[in-house]
């Protein structure tokens, strides 16, 4: 998808989540017929990467299917052009009728009223009980429905089996006390050979899956309170899991710093990577490089096992007539049909949004089943109008300077904490 949209450590994920791979704007409407009395909606999304064909043909075939009544006229676009697209498209009354973002987005799209809730959709043939429980409840907002699934998968480990080999190692690691034990088992480091290093667990910390998120809490950390009240950065918790992790990645080198999504792509599709943390869009890149490797959960640290939920949604304008409504209706229903999410899961690796398509029906692609079988996922700030801000200003420029040496955990997050407190209040 939208490699970016994270949910992640990119600013409004978007992207992956992002999130996204970059590329210029690109329609396509299908092969639906042109009839005067055909309702056309407008449908942008972010999937610029491997996964685009298979939007490209899913569209095709709604169009193809509801020709001559519903047609939808598609723009693909990088997260970033969509980003600064959007607002004001739909302040100029140009928004598109249907369009994708990730969970973050949500509370600061619904509190502005540019989108509408869609509970209607899900009395008008969607079955809530078969679609992710984390993308639904991602996508409420004062009580209503306000997205439908789109693609939701959970972050996993990837890991070189070569490598791995190459360290007399054979199988991914079962606890982060492990990973790490593994991770310099299989970094060789020389100051000074960036172009050469080989890293045991590469760490972004911008413009990828949020993956400082999972390890802090894994370790018994976190960044806000459950309830959202506060930022637990500079708790006492929070404080030893970052020490834990600096020191992995500072004085053992386990990975390098400042890195971004794609910059940890890159590392592990030259094999000089032996594990790295990412979505199910990673696949196809992975695979053309030619890269042994297997995907496994992410361990469990000293306090709990936990995964970025990365999830996509559609949503359908505010200013939608209601005969668009209908036609978004109709998408909404195609898309998560079992017939289309199994093509959809077969083609790009993502686990399928319905229970109704079972494991051997994805069968032919066992990347997706793996997928399918992620644990503990939770989203990254996830109901946070301030989401974007609180990643780029406060918790992205943190870690770097703890990681740059900078400044130690303990003088560094409670600082952080009170700024993200301004942010949540």
């Amino acid at each position: 998808m939208r490699r970016r949209m994270i949910a992640f450590w990119a600013a409004g994920l978007l992207a992956a989540t992002t999130l996204t791979a970059c590329g210029d704007d690109t329609t396509a409407s299908g092969d639906g017929s042109d009839a005067a009395d055909e309702v056309v909606i407008t449908f942008w999304n972010t999937f610029t990467s491997s996964d685009r064909p298979a939007v490209e043909e899913l569209v095709n075939r709604f169009n193809q299917a509801h020709a001559g009544q519903y047609k939808v006229d598609m723009t693909i676009q990088a997260g970033d052009v969509q980003a600064q697209k959007l607002m004001p498209a739909y302040q100029a009354g140009q928004g598109p009728t249907v369009v994708v973002v990730d969970a973050s987005e949500v509370p600061g799209l619904a509190s502005k009223g540019v989108i509408q809730a869609v509970d209607d959709a899900y009395g008008d043939g969607l079955d809530q009980s078969q679609l992710p429980k984390a993308s639904l409840d991602a996508t409420m907002w004062d009580g209503h429905q306000y997205g439908v699934p789109f693609s939701a998968a959970s972050s996993m480990l990837y890991w070189n089996k070569t490598l791995f080999q190459e360290a007399g190692l054979s199988a991914a690691p079962t606890s982060m006390d492990q990973l790490v034990e593994y991770a310099q088992r299989l970094t060789k480091y020389e100051a000074g050979a960036d172009t050469t290093n080989q890293y045991g667990f590469v760490v972004p910390d911008h413009a990828a899956v949020a993956t400082w998120a999972v390890l802090l809490e894994a370790q018994g950390g976190s960044i806000v309170s459950d309830d959202r009240s506060r930022s637990t950065l500079g708790d006492a918790a929070t404080i030893a899991a970052a020490d834990f992790w600096v020191d992995a990645i500072v004085n053992h080198h386990i990975s390098p710093v400042g890195l971004s999504g794609v910059d940890g792509d890159n590392l592990f599709n030259a094999g000089r990577a032996g594990m790295y943390i990412n979505g199910p869009w990673a696949t196809g890149g992975f695979d053309e490089a030619g890269i042994d490797y297997g995907i496994a959960p992410i361990p469990a640290g000293s306090a709990t096992q936990t995964a970025t939920a990365i999830s996509t949604n559609m949503h359908l304008n505010a200013a939608a007539s209601q005969a668009e409504k209908q036609a978004a209706h109709a998408f909404f229903q195609f898309w998560n049909s079992a017939e289309s999410q199994t093509y959809w899961a077969i083609q790009t690796s993502y686990p399928p949004n319905t229970t109704a398509v079972t494991e051997s029906a994805i069968a032919a692609n066992q990347k997706a089943v793996a997928f399918s079988k992620a644990e503990g996922a939770k989203f990254y700030l996830g109901g946070l109008v301030n989401a974007s801000k609180i990643d780029t200003d406060v918790i992205i420029p943190t870690i770097q300077r703890m990681t740059y040496g900078e400044g130690a955990p303990a003088d560094l997050l409670p600082a952080a904490a009170q700024q993200i407190d301004g942010l949540l209040n």
